[in-house]
Parts: structure tokens; sequence; C-alpha cells
């Protein structure tokens, strides 16, 4: 879409002011969030989703308001300017429209735009055609105040995106701009940081995870059904390694069985007992996309995997039947009465599961049951009809899909493995049997981790730390287990990408979590096998086989992290001669094929060296002093670049192998 232009003394101008008001009237006319009202304060745009769980949040609104807390409500809040509201409305749409965006990071991009209004003046929120790059410079810099380092970049890159919408449709009296400077946080692999220290120490203790398989065997625990069935599903997240989402969207019929076969295609049969060797597996929608697969648990955990189906199973069962009852009734519940009956009080507090009698006119109070309208005074006592009463429970009713995906394919309630009565995890309340509901991340993270007014199932039982606090652990550090164990077992980076069901295999390295020693180990390993160069290589070589291992034992200690890759230097006994300067060359600078961050910044690097390779050139064609040294400094920079950026290219270099990027390089520092 053009801006309006105008003819001022034959000259071509453009107009910001009439730009604006197509680009709004553009999208408004084009707004795809069906049941919207333009001019609303918030817009509810959770119909619009194409993929949802039903462990997420309900309802996803967009506020047009400052910042504010998830809490506050719309009445407290300061809204925006209508035609700053405009403006983010049209940009919102023009997100959705041309990029398809969700609304998790619609979300995030009006939070975004918040940063810029609260730097704005009230002229200019009247009149956005005024907003300018110092207006953008100062929202980075509230926003670095405010968010964490993670988040912060992300919102800094929406910033940009914002910028980058105005200026594309012209909408402002000057061009925007603006890039941000909040840089990528640290890689998470990198050993040399605090962050990376804190990681490790977030890791599931022994002490947490004894004290969970306690509980999970204790015989007293099914006198506690939920509580029971939370056990079981940690224990599926301890052998599958899921993503909570992954987890409390498993389909009912999760569970795949076949045996293993020889080379010879024969079942293969147990060397001591002669039972046929079965394998288990687990279906799954894998969170980040695509066709439901099957995550094969390792063998030896077979009895814990059939057992936690079997609880599951026996808990969920009758809800999930329920559910399908429910989803072939639309409206209705299955509660044995007449709609002409007539009930008393206490006939309905014993249906809804309210112990106290004097709480069913409260219940019924609420508009959607009905209300006090429902209620009917005979002989100075209360009585609801059948049919009110079948109403009311009706209105609790969950008839959304427990997962959607962006094809459309849907799993309802009833096929689904985690499947409860309303109200069966409240304390104090008694289980509603004619609605079923999906267990959610809620009620797991308060059994694991607890929070005020909710202990945890350490802290109602007295497992503590050290420092006295109670024991837990989150649903994510399952998998963070998981991924090290695999890591630790020598898994490939492929098989390790796989099973997690990863989409990329570089995101491996952020739950790579092992110790320097842990990296050299495997350092050991490639030299051992010829599949790295060197000097510690050469020497290994020139060494009699027997001597090697101990040499390689005390030589090759660690090996540590840098934003480029790996170093093999001996940091063990001195630190880094160079300042970590990989790319002069140095002989110990190794880079892992398919690191997408290392790849990141070393493209970055090529594109800055190009154009200061050329500028030292023009200095020494112009005979500047020492302009040769520039020249070769550079050169061996990007020489180096391209050379570990070739490592991705070469094919008979597997994804996720650690290779010398330089083998004949200098010998930088203190060789090994």
């Amino acid at each position: 879409m053009k801006p309006r232009v105008t003819q001022a003394g034959g000259v071509v101008e453009r107009d910001p002011s009439l730009a604006l008001v197509d680009f709004i009237a553009q999208a408004r006319d084009h707004q795809p969030y069906g049941g919207i009202i333009w001019e609303d304060l918030t817009w509810d745009i959770t119909p619009t989703d194409v993929k949802t769980r039903a462990h997420l949040a309900k309802k996803k609104t967009l506020y047009f308001t400052e910042h504010a807390r998830a809490q506050v409500s719309l009445e407290k809040r300061a809204v925006f300017e209508a035609a700053f509201a405009g403006l983010v409305k049209a940009c919102i749409v023009n997100r959705r429209l041309k990029r398809g965006m969700e609304s998790g990071t619609q979300r995030v991009f009006l939070r975004a735009c918040r940063y810029v209004y609260g730097t704005l003046t009230l002229p200019v929120r009247r009149d956005p055609t005024r907003i300018t790059r110092g207006h953008f410079i100062a929202a980075e810099t509230a926003c670095l105040r405010r968010e964490k380092p993670s988040s912060a970049y992300r919102v800094a890159q929406l910033l940009e995106e914002f910028a980058a919408i105005i200026d594309r449709h012209a909408l402002c009296r000057a061009s925007i701009e603006f890039r941000t400077s909040v840089p990528r946080p640290t890689n998470e692999a990198d050993r040399t940081t605090a962050g990376f220290e804190q990681r490790m120490r977030d890791l599931p203790s022994r002490s947490v995870l004894d004290a969970l398989a306690t509980v999970a065997n204790d015989p007293d625990l099914g006198r506690r059904p939920f509580d029971l069935l939370r056990v079981r599903l940690a224990e599926l997240l301890f052998v599958g390694g899921f993503r909570i989402g992954e987890a409390l969207t498993l389909p009912q019929n999760t569970l795949v069985r076949e045996f293993v076969l020889d080379e010879a295609q024969e079942i293969r049969l147990d060397a001591i007992t002669g039972a046929r060797i079965e394998r288990l597996g687990l279906r799954y929608w894998p969170e980040k996309g695509g066709d439901p697969v099957v995550k094969w648990v390792p063998s030896v955990a077979n009895p814990l995997v059939q057992r936690a189906l079997e609880d599951i199973e026996r808990i969920c069962g009758p809800a999930r039947r329920n559910a399908a009852w429910l989803e072939a009734h639309p409206g209705d519940v299955a509660v044995d009465i007449t709609d002409v009956e007539s009930l008393s009080f206490e006939q309905v507090a014993g249906i809804i599961g309210i112990a106290n009698v004097g709480g069913v006119a409260q219940w019924f109070a609420q508009r959607r049951r009905g209300g006090r309208e429902a209620i009917v005074r005979r002989a100075g006592r209360s009585y609801v009809t059948g049919v009110a009463l079948r109403r009311a429970l009706a209105s609790d009713r969950y008839d959304k899909a427990v997962l959607v995906r962006e094809d459309g394919r849907r799993q309802h309630l009833s096929e689904s493995l985690f499947v409860v009565f309303m109200h069966e995890s409240a304390e104090g309340r008694s289980t509603n049997r004619y609605i079923s509901m999906p267990v959610t991340w809620q009620q797991v993270s308060d059994f694991l981790c607890g929070r005020q007014g909710y202990p945890s199932v350490f802290e109602r039982r007295g497992y503590l730390d050290d420092a006295g606090r109670p024991l837990r652990i989150k649903t994510h550090d399952f998998r963070r287990l998981l991924s090290i164990v695999a890591q630790r077992g020598g898994l490939s980076q492929t098989e390790i990408a796989q099973w997690m069901g990863r989409r990329r295999i570089a995101d491996n390295a952020a739950y790579d979590l092992r110790s320097a020693a842990e990296m050299a180990g495997e350092m050991r390993k490639l030299v051992t096998k010829n599949a790295v160069y060197g000097a510690i290589a050469d020497q290994v070589r020139a060494l009699p086989e027997s001597d090697r291992g101990a040499f390689l034992d005390a030589r090759l200690a660690m090996v540590h992290t840098t934003p480029l890759g790996n170093c093999a230097s001996n940091i063990a006994e001195a630190p880094c001669a160079t300042a970590v300067s990989c790319l002069g060359g140095c002989r110990h600078y190794l880079r892992r094929k398919g690191d997408e961050a290392s790849r990141n910044r070393l493209l970055t690097i090529e594109a800055e060296t190009l154009p200061a390779l050329q500028r030292a050139r023009q200095a020494a064609s112009e005979g500047k002093y020492n302009a040769e040294s520039w020249v070769r400094s550079q050169e061996t920079v990007l020489h180096t670049v391209r050379a570990a950026l070739a490592i991705d290219d070469d094919h008979d270099i597997d994804t996720g192998a650690l290779r010398h990027v330089a083998p004949d390089g200098p010998l930088s520092g203190e060789p090994l």
C-alpha cells in the first residue's frame, strides 16, 4: 500500500497523516479476528488461534493499555489514546494477514508498543505521525530496565519490527530507521558464565529424585487418587523427557508395543528367561508441530511405564467415559433426574457436591447458572426444578478441544489420556462427577513445586533441602536431566534431537550441561579415533599405544566453550594467552557442525571483516604506516571464519561432531 501524496510547488511530498488513515482503514476492512469490535479497548483473539493446547491460557486477550499486571482490571488501566491505538491495531492486523502471527507473538508485539507509548508526550500520542527515532531509543532503554535479558532481546526485536512497519508504509514525518542495540543473550552452553553454573545447580538433585521415588512407591498414596495421578504423570516425564504440554495432551491410545527383532527378523529372546523382548513407546503430539510420533522408552523403564498407565487409566477412565457422553449430548449432563422433578436444596447439595446446604443458593446465584430466578420458594422452603439444575450443571461443561493443530486436526477430551472430574483436585470440595475436565499445568506445578496456599507434596511430607526449604522440582527439569543423560551416554546429536522432539540439532547445545571435564572426555575419544587433528593428536600418535591413555588424561583435562565454538587449550594449567582470540588461526579452536549460535556470530564477523579488509588494503596501497599488518590480521580473521563455516558444508562430517578449524595454525600460548 503506497501513501497518498500531495503537490506542493511542483514537488511531490508524502503526507503521513493521510497514509496513516489509509493504513488503518485497510486493516479495519480486512481484519481477520472475527467477533471483535474495532473500537474496543480489548480484543479477544482466542477463537482465531489455529493451534491450542488445553494446559495453556484459556483466553488470549489484547489490552490496548499501558503496562499493568495481569490481575489489574480494565477499569484501572490507562488506555491508549485513540490515534495510537488505531496504529497499533492496524500493525497487529498487518502482522496477522502478512505473516500469520499467533496470539503469543501478538501479545509481545503489543508489549513492545507499550514501551513506545510510555515515551510519548500527549500531542504525539494523539498524532502518531510525530513519532521519532528518539522515542524508540527511549523505549529500548525502558525495556532494558524492566525486562530480563532474554525477554528484553525479544521485545527489542519487535520494537525494530514496529519501526520497520512505520517506515515501510511512510506513516511518520521522518523515517525512524531504528536498529536495536540489545545483544542476543549469551549462549547458554557457554561454560565460562555464572549463568551456566546456575543451570547446573538447577538440575534435579539426588535428594529430590529419591524423595519422589519414595512418594511414588508409597502404598498409602492410593488414598489420594489425584496425588497418585500426578505422581504417575511425573514418572512419564521422567522416562520420556516430554515437555509438560506434550505430556498433558497424550492421546488415550498413547501406548505402542512391538517385539524386538534380531538380524534374521526373528523375535529376540531374553538370554536368561527366554521371554520375548518387547519395547514400549508413547505416542505423542510434538509441541513444535508435525504428526504424532512415538517416543520409545528404555526397556528397563517398561515396568514403570506399564504401572503408570494402569493407574492413570483406573483414575481417568470414568471421567473420560463421561467426557464421551458429554460430547455425544451437547448442552446436557448425565444426571438421573427428570425435567419436571422438584428438588430440595439438600438434594441439590448432594448432587453437585456442596457440603453446606447454604451454599446452594450462592451456587445458583451466578448468572450463567440461571441466577436466583432458578429457585422456587414454596411453603417457606426453596426448590429447583430438574431442568433448572440440569441447565446449571451444563454451564460448567468443558466443550473445547484439548489440542488443535495448525491443519485443523483436533483431539477431544474423550480422546485424551489425562481427564478428571471437576474439583477432583480441590481440597475441601466434593468432586462434581457430571463434568469432565483436562488436567492442567498449574495442578501439576502445585504438586511438584507448591505456591502460597498450595503446599507441594514434598512440603506436606517434610522433605527439605540442606537450607531447610521444601524440596521442589519443575516439570521441565525432567527434560533437562534426560537430555544431559543422553549426552553422557554417547547418543549422537541427531538421535538426541529426534528423541527430544527438537526442530534443530543446534538446540541440543542449550541442554548440554556437561562439565568441561566431560567435554574433554569426548575430545579424548575423538583423538584416539583419529577424528581430530593438531599438535596434541600428533603427540598422541607418536607415543606407544600403552602410554596414550595416561597422556591424554593428563594433558587434555578440560574443554571450554567460547562464543565461536569450543577450545581444547589447557586452561586447567593456564588461562588463554590470546584472550580468546580464536579467529587468529589458533590451533586449539574447535567448532561443532550445525551449531547455529556460533554460525550466526561468524556470519556477522564475516560481514564486518570484508569492508575492514578493503579499507586496510586501500591504506596499504597508499603507503600508510603499518597497514600491511592490518591487512594480514583481517585476512587471517576472514580465512579462519570461512574455514569454520566450511565445516557445516562438509558432507563427510556428521552433524554435531567437533572439528579443528585450523589444524595447522599457530600454537598460541601454552601448547597441549
